[in-house]
């Protein structure tokens, strides 16, 4: 969902809350991925599969990745998508994207926007009851774009240790909106200034799909499913809370005691469904997805990509646009599309566009907290894009 490392003190009752729960994610159906589309003669194939099976042998339990370069196009994967039933992990497994949500979003406020349905320059206020404006610390006079590139200040509702007790205590609910900002209520907000004029936080995101459930009066994940993942067929693309996860959905994992021993997290949902986490995907769908966004260029007209791609320095390698992200800016190309982070699961989606390359993955492990895994995976995602940029 974000990615600043989140509280995770209450987790000591998670096992007994999980067992007694009525599960969203039951048994993971066993998948044999026949899509055709990877170049099975790819130059960097062993390369890219050593970098695979180096992370899963240090500890992450499954891995899916697409690579689409010069050379047509690299899919693999590895580990387990159960480890408790032993089913391998697919590329055609689907897995939970995180906050790559917001890409998502962002790009409909945009095809909103070309609609005439609303303003990113409109004033929140205009959408937004002055009742829950006002419990919001740096809410006033805030628009909608700065909610899309994180310049608010609003605290984020997901680094409430109140919200993670709620979260154990009601593992399998689905939250609404305004439940889901009463932990923001009187936070203390983000002092914003240069040369870091954004605070990435979920809350923002948030009460962007209040505004556009406001400005057209049709839930967000319907516009979602009409105007992105139904035209770009994304057919195994699912939005949680809002929508039933199919039986090939990945297990989620987690070092909760940090001792070196992961444990099945896939029931506990933290506020999907609104706004700014909950898409399920695997990477075929998110290709298509950042295909028409940024190289086919079929989603937004080029005025709108361009302000997306209006980027505002968050720290030193994480830069927000509106409803995007810009990364990986120490290395001979940057990465424009966005990070996903959750309790047990992990996801990238970028495209390089000095390079004309794309990289997905997913993977089935939480680096939303603090674990000994933790900086395996950023190892992964650093060596992997490296072997991604390679030349």
């Amino acid at each position: 969902m974000t990615k600043h490392i989140v509280s995770v003190q209450c987790f000591f009752f998670m096992l007994i809350l999980i067992s007694a729960c009525e599960k969203d994610i039951n048994k993971t159906q066993n998948l044999l991925c026949e899509d055709q589309i990877s170049n099975l003669n790819h130059p960097k194939t062993d390369d890219f599969n050593r970098v695979i099976d180096k992370y899963i042998k240090l500890g992450l339990p499954g891995i899916s990745v697409l690579v689409e370069d010069e050379n047509g196009i690299f899919t693999s994967s590895s580990g387990m998508a159960d480890i408790e039933n032993n089913i391998a992990f697919s590329s055609c497994h689907v897995s939970k994207a995180a906050s790559i949500t917001k890409l998502m979003v962002g790009t409909l406020s945009f095809m909103l926007q070309e609609d005439g349905k609303l303003n990113l320059d409109d004033p929140i206020s205009k959408y937004i009851d002055e009742a829950i404006l006002s419990k919001l610390e740096n809410a006033e006079g805030k628009t909608i774009r700065q909610l899309m590139n994180h310049s608010t200040g609003i605290y984020d509702l997901i680094t409430s240790s109140a919200f993670y007790l709620a979260v154990l205590n009601n593992p399998n609910k689905a939250w609404s909106q305004t439940e889901l900002l009463k932990f923001a209520y009187h936070q203390n907000g983000y002092s914003l200034n240069a040369p870091y004029p954004a605070y990435y936080s979920n809350t923002n995101t948030c009460l962007l799909s209040m505004c556009i459930e406001k400005a057209t009066g049709i839930p967000h994940h319907e516009l979602l499913r009409e105007k992105l993942l139904n035209p770009l067929q994304m057919t195994s693309t699912y939005y949680q809370s809002r929508e039933k996860l199919p039986e090939t959905t990945a297990q989620g994992y987690f070092d909760l005691h940090n001792n070196q021993t992961i444990v099945n997290v896939s029931n506990l949902i933290t506020g999907s469904g609104n706004g700014y986490g909950g898409m399920f995907s695997n990477v075929f769908d998110l290709r298509k997805f950042i295909r028409a966004l940024l190289i086919d260029k079929t989603l937004i007209s080029d005025s709108s990509l361009a302000e997306m791609t209006e980027f505002l320095q968050e720290d030193e390698d994480f830069f927000t646009g509106a409803g995007m992200i810009k990364k990986f800016t120490k290395k001979s190309a940057f990465g424009i599309g966005h990070t996903g982070r959750d309790l047990g699961y992990s996801a990238d989606l970028f495209y390089f566009p000095e390079k004309d390359r794309t990289m997905i993955f997913f993977v089935n492990y939480g680096t939303n907290g603090s674990s000994s895994l933790k900086p395996i995976f950023l190892d992964f995602e650093n060596e992997l894009a490296d072997v991604v940029l390679q030349d």
